[in-house]
């Protein structure tokens, strides 16, 4: 189950090294290699599912192996299967299937799902840098540093404008010292943030800050007076702008009108756990009353911007808008975000499917034969950079 785009990439590379030296002798055995790997290994490789609010990463493969393990007579599932020999794929019939980067549960967007012996090449996906949209309602705080949160404080935001936002910005490009959110899946001597957030218990120490990479940072829409101005594109990307509180929006880009609160049914994610799947008991070293709701937005007293983030791995986007208030001299929250792009895997390209059409196999196989192009051509394009440098 080769795709044309692959086929016609391996002959080309067939026939530029037909005349040439040893070495091409070398890269045109590769090229029938990546054909007859593909050829008898379907559903083995890279693609991406573009993830729904309110569910969590792992939510997506669970949904794939369903889908495996209800169609193990489809040509596609016996041919994955047959190429692994492993007791999971012999005895139970299970896929190897895994991810290449987590996405909370509020997010949205790119997740890299490995199939097969692709999931090899994930180890190299989990730390590459990552695109996203974010947006941010300032003048209120929360436990979680988003929507799902209690609230912590409010603090007016008259003074801010556009030109103060865009200064803001600019403090923010570059390396910079974050410190993770307590409602992350970080572990401190061998437990988990959130579990202390969960069980009251004070944290042995403070949280440790570390150094990341914020490669671009740029202003999508601006508060002025009580509107928001948005970017065209926001509307392209589902952002309702201003409300994404109260709007879900589905794979499908329906939209239907739902607190992000409500969300208190998905599971534990290996970056986030949605708080209002418990309670604390309490919280240490804070008076907040956790059960206080954020109130709703009103344009007196909030205001809210959007702003499109290239960053290296370990970024929490939460900890930035956060921070960016506090630059601002208020506080602030964020309240949607979308993973745009990781790795080459991007929203609206080839590689990248709903979830929604997971359940159509052949449809999982296109998008796996367009990633492993991706891959192909990103190892490809490195592998010359490395010689360059030699």
């Amino acid at each position: 189950m080769v795709s044309r785009s692959l086929i016609a990439w391996s002959s080309t590379l067939l026939k530029s090294t037909s005349t040439t030296s040893s070495s091409s002798t070398a890269a045109s055995t590769i090229a029938v290699a990546a054909i007859n790997a593909l050829d008898h290994a379907p559903l083995t490789g890279l693609f991406a599912v573009n993830k729904p609010t309110g569910i969590t990463s792992t939510t997506i493969l669970d949904h794939l192996q369903h889908i495996c393990k209800r169609n193990q007579t489809h040509p596609l599932v016996k041919g994955v299967l047959a190429v692994d020999k492993s007791k999971r794929a012999l005895k139970r019939g299970l896929v190897k299937i895994g991810h290449g980067g987590t996405l909370d549960p509020l997010a949205r967007g790119i997740v890299v799902v490995g199939m097969g012996t692709g999931c090899k090449k994930l180890n190299n996906m989990s730390g590459s840098s990552k695109v996203y949209i974010a947006e941010a309602r300032l003048g209120v705080s929360s436990t979680t540093l988003d929507s799902t949160g209690s609230l912590v404080d409010q603090k007016p935001t008259d003074h801010i404008t556009k030109a103060l936002l865009l200064d803001a910005l600019q403090a923010f490009k570059g390396e910079i010292t974050q410190t993770p959110p307590l409602y992350s899946a970080l572990n401190m001597d061998g437990k988990r943030l959130y579990d202390y957030a969960r069980e009251g218990i004070p944290l042995p120490r403070e949280i440790p800050s570390r150094k990341v990479q914020i490669y671009d940072l740029e202003l999508l829409s601006y508060p002025d007076g009580g509107v928001t101005v948005p970017d065209p594109s926001l509307r392209e990307f589902g952002f309702g702008v201003g409300h994404s509180e109260d709007t879900i929006v589905t794979d499908g880009g329906d939209v239907n009108t739902k607190n992000a609160t409500e969300l208190s049914d998905v599971r534990q994610d290996d970056q986030y756990l949605n708080p209002n799947s418990f309670r604390p008991k309490k919280l240490a070293d804070s008076t907040t009353t956790l059960d206080k709701p954020i109130p709703p937005p009103t344009s007196a007293t909030d205001k809210y911007f959007h702003i499109r983030v290239h960053c290296s791995s370990g970024t929490y986007i939460r900890t930035l808008i956060a921070d960016i208030a506090a630059r601002l001299g208020t506080v602030g929250l964020m309240t949607d975000l979308l993973r745009v792009e990781q790795s080459g895997y991007r929203l609206g390209g080839p590689a990248t499917i709903a979830m929604k059409e997971c359940e159509d196999l052949e449809a999982v196989q296109r998008a796996i034969d367009a990633g492993n192009l991706i891959w192909e051509k990103r190892n490809a394009k490195a592998g010359a950079s490395q010689l360059a440098e030699e």
